[in-house]
């Protein structure tokens, strides 16, 4: 990670950091560990990462930050990437309003999650 994507991603994302999820050294080793991954466009950016569960592999939306428009048009690549991984699903734990948004592109509430099939 180059040290001017996190610059111009870092005000996006720490807002959606939880106390629960660790601070922001934590993600930065994280995603410098290669254990998530960071996803900057202009004015927004996603944090992923791949998860084993019960069903296989699957992405799991960590943070999101910045204009919804910018977050939208990751999505694509962002899933093609994780098919490719062999993820067979995308699941995002977050507010209410992310359901409202993502409905539209098939995701549904399982309990607290979001999940759509890939």
């Amino acid at each position: 990670m180059r040290a001017e994507t996190w610059a111009a991603c870092r005000s996006w994302l720490l807002p959606a950091l939880r106390p629960e999820d660790g601070d922001e050294a934590t993600l930065r080793d994280e995603i410098l560990a290669g254990d998530a991954q960071l996803w900057a466009g202009e004015g927004g950016a996603l944090v992923t990462q791949c998860v084993e569960g019960p069903e296989g592999r699957s992405l799991h939306v960590w943070l999101a930050g910045g204009r919804l428009d910018t977050i939208l048009a990751l999505r694509p690549g962002v899933e093609a990437w994780a098919r490719g991984l062999g993820c067979v699903c995308v699941t995002i734990e977050g507010r209410s309003g992310w359901a409202r948004v993502l409905s539209a592109l098939g995701y549904r509430r399982h309990g607290e999650i979001l999940r759509r099939s890939l």
